[in-house]
């Protein structure tokens, strides 16, 4: 990557030393594009730490979720500082590091996803997977039960989730004391004066870039993360320098035993155990931190399910709708056919049913075979149009006097006249 593309991050890069990347601002697929990628460089530096700096107000959920993901599966040891707001989605990302740290001044703010579009189905299984998902990093990540996160989320009565200063971040089991980043009461008090009359979370997250760069000036006394925890050898007296009446002492005697070693064991053995406890404790906590991403990315793989079961149940309705339509605009057709026939005369009343079976089976061979019959009046038309028999209707009609009257004329003519006797 071109040093000169680096935007979040702070300060030289060198291998084995902290290395400092800055999120300020809003959430969106371009900002956490841009976060990802540049952590992703730091981490090729090989690190000996990687501390993330956040003044967010929140944004995109899926977007966030993604640098969430990116932090969390880092192999290099994260603390996320809340550097004056991390808010929403900000509150997901502050929780992703090894440690979660906030100075005395910031505030942290954790509340139900949301999405613009609820009321939709869809958009609401949406958010019940996500809510779930956060759910699960915020139980995880501060060993807080299910329903105290999900009251901190849900808020009091008429309030969008729930705000915390560091106080009451330590009181609700979220960060230990030892968290806290101690500022001035100078700064502590004008960033409460400087809140009291703002209400819009951009302009809170904007306030807090600028005091945070004002208390990382040098005068000011602050330091940037807690104090490094003493080493192994630093804690521990060299075996050189312990006496004897300490290796003999029954609080000595009492920790071996309870490191499980015997009699006769030297200060070099109760050092190797520690250090052995040390390491698998190390392990354990790497055991449990890969849990911990299972659980995340079960939950997402959940979520993923539920919006697919949406889709198939959307799908399977519209065609539901669509078959019945069909069969409806079959019947219609089927039953206009038969009925046109026996208006024509094609088929008889008492045949019906079985021509409405017929055509239920094959609609096309029935409508050809009472296309090619000829309809009743068709048929009348054509016997009526016979020379024969007009001839035999005419005949029909005719009296036996007219009938024997014709015979007559018919041999003797039409003009005879019978002669008068004179």
């Amino acid at each position: 990557m071109d040093a000169s593309q680096l935007k979040n991050i702070v300060g030289e890069l060198r291998e084995g030393e902290v290395a400092t990347i800055r999120f300020y601002g809003k959430i969106t697929e371009e900002s956490a594009s841009r976060f990802n990628n540049e952590f992703d460089y730091i981490e090729s530096c090989r690190p000996s730490l990687i501390r993330v700096l956040i003044n967010c107000e929140g944004g995109s959920v899926m977007h966030g979720m993604s640098s969430y993901a990116t932090i969390q599966n880092s192999k290099i040891p994260t603390e996320c500082v809340n550097e004056g707001m991390a808010a929403s989605m900000g509150s997901i990302r502050w929780a992703a590091g090894t440690r979660s740290l906030m100075r005395d001044y910031a505030i942290l703010m954790i509340h139900n996803p949301f999405l613009p579009s609820a009321g939709d189905s869809k958009a609401d299984d949406m958010v019940a997977a996500f809510t779930r998902q956060i759910s699960t990093i915020y139980r995880k990540r501060f060993g807080l039960s299910g329903k105290h996160v999900e009251a901190i989320m849900n808020g009091e009565a008429g309030r969008d989730g729930t705000f915390f200063d560091c106080e009451s971040a330590v009181k609700a089991g979220i960060i230990p004391p030892d968290n806290i980043l101690n500022t001035t009461p100078q700064l502590r008090e004008r960033v409460r004066v400087e809140l009291s009359g703002l209400q819009d979370a951009a302009e809170i997250q904007t306030m807090m870039c600028r005091i945070s760069a004002e208390a990382d000036a040098p005068e000011s006394g602050f330091k940037p993360s807690a104090q490094a925890q003493p080493t192994l050898d630093q804690t521990i007296t060299k075996d050189n320098e312990m006496s004897e009446q300490t290796k003999t002492s029954p609080e000595y005697s009492a920790v071996a035993a309870t490191l499980g070693l015997k009699d006769g064991f030297e200060p070099k053995d109760v050092m190797a155990r520690i250090s052995e406890l040390i390491s698998v404790e190390g392990k354990f906590k790497e055991k449990e931190k890969e849990l911990s991403d299972a659980q995340t990315v079960i939950a997402g793989k959940d979520a993923a399910i539920q919006n697919l079961q949406t889709n198939l149940s959307e799908v399977t309705a519209s065609l539901k709708v669509y078959q019945d339509k069909e069969a409806q605009e079959k019947k219609t057709r089927i039953e206009g056919m038969v009925a046109e026939a026996k208006a024509e005369g094609k088929i008889a009343e008492a045949d019906t049913q079985k021509w409405l079976e017929m055509a239920e089976a094959n609609a096309e061979l029935t409508e050809s075979i009472l296309a090619s019959i000829p309809a009743r009046e068709q048929i009348t038309k054509e016997i009526a149009a016979d020379p024969a028999n007009v001839q035999a209707a005419a005949d029909a009609t005719k009296t036996a006097e007219q009938k024997i009257a014709e015979k007559v004329t018919a041999v003797v003519g039409e003009s005879f006249e019978f002669k008068k006797i004179k």
